[in-house]
């Protein structure tokens, strides 16, 4: 069986990879204009970080090509200097490989954790806050020591930094999640509504 990028579809799969990529990067953008006075400091760790969320809802939403777009997306940002200024392109890339890494074996290890096979179906209201933690904890730490490995952040500061980073990203993503949730709640319930008695 071919991989999913070599199927006749790689065009639309590509096309989809690009666009999470540039929403993600939006998303990332906006944020840090609209809420930089939520900034815990001046590294880019907020007490409330929607763009957790809203990774998380798209990697689940959309599996491989969401988890991609982000790759691409955190590329884009920390080589860009719009999140980390100074990174040379081979730290962006690590940084990037790391944080998207962490986030699908965070997700495996919950789904093993809980039997919760495919985190996106079977969400429920009681998972989300656990989910989010989790996610937020396991790659907050991955891309912290990550950033200490190279000369980016101090190991001293591990444990203020990744419970900054966990904090807002967990919120963030609890927030963002639980709007996805209420929305696909709401829209069964009116597809339901339109079936034919």
């Amino acid at each position: 069986m071919d991989p999913w990028i070599l199927q006749p579809e790689w065009r639309a799969r590509l096309a989809l990879i690009t666009l999470v990529a540039c929403f993600y990067t939006g998303v990332v953008v906006i944020s840090n204009e609209l809420l930089f006075f939520w900034a815990a400091d001046t590294t880019y760790r907020y007490w409330f970080y929607p763009p957790a969320g809203v990774r998380l809802a798209l990697i689940l939403l959309l599996g491989w090509p969401g988890l991609l777009g982000y790759f691409t997306a955190v590329l884009a940002l920390v080589s860009g200097g719009i999140v980390l200024e100074g990174a040379e392109f081979y730290e962006a890339f690590w940084i990037a490989l790391v944080r998207t890494l962490s986030i699908w074996l965070a997700l495996i290890a919950y789904g093993a954790t809980t039997q919760v096979k495919t985190p996106w179906e079977k969400l429920t209201w009681m998972h989300l806050p656990f989910l989010a933690l989790f996610v937020s904890a396991i790659s907050g730490a991955a891309a912290h020591l990550t950033r200490s490995a190279l000369g980016i952040d101090a190991l001293d500061t591990l444990v203020r930094d990744v419970s900054l980073t966990v904090f807002g990203d967990t919120l963030g993503s609890i927030v963002v999640l639980s709007l996805v949730l209420w929305m696909r709640k709401a829209y069964r319930e009116h597809a339901l509504k339109q079936l034919p008695s």
